[in-house]
């Protein structure tokens, strides 16, 4: 009899492995283009060595995801989230990428991306109850 087991938290590294295993595979058979994610970072830190920005991402196939930007509190205003924006729209046209994406919610900076040149593509509304999630986007090519 199989049995279903659930826990908080990430997957052990062994299972984790063999889950990613198995989606590889069914890739495979799908004919479907290789998982290879790739994870990338860009920070800013100042003269005393404090993080006061960053951005992460991840890139699969040929579009770059924006998964976190942080600006500290004491930076805002000053072009930093822009700057830093830019430096993963470069290394995304340097590398022939298709575009960025990501979610941000209604509550932090959509109109941040817009002016950048994203575009809305989805939402989801009441998440949470009386705001929205939206996915934004931005084509290279």
């Amino acid at each position: 009899m199989l049995n279903i087991e659930f826990a908080q938290g990430s997957l052990d590294a062994k299972a984790q492995s063999e889950l990613t295993a198995g989606l590889e595979s069914h890739g495979q058979v799908q004919d479907a283009p290789s998982y290879n994610k790739q994870r990338f970072n860009w920070t800013v830190r100042d003269d005393n060595g404090e993080l006061i920005a960053a951005l992460t991402a991840d890139l699969l196939w040929d579009w770059m995801y924006i998964d976190e930007l942080w600006v500290d509190d004491r930076c805002r205003g000053t072009g930093m989230g822009s700057k830093l924006m830019k430096q993963a729209e470069q290394y995304a046209i340097e590398h022939k990428l298709s575009g960025l994406w990501l979610w941000t919610q209604s509550w932090q900076a959509p109109v941040f991306y817009q002016k950048l040149g994203f575009v809305e593509f989805t939402r989801f509304d009441d998440f949470p109850k009386g705001h929205s999630r939206i996915g934004l986007r931005k084509a290279l090519v």
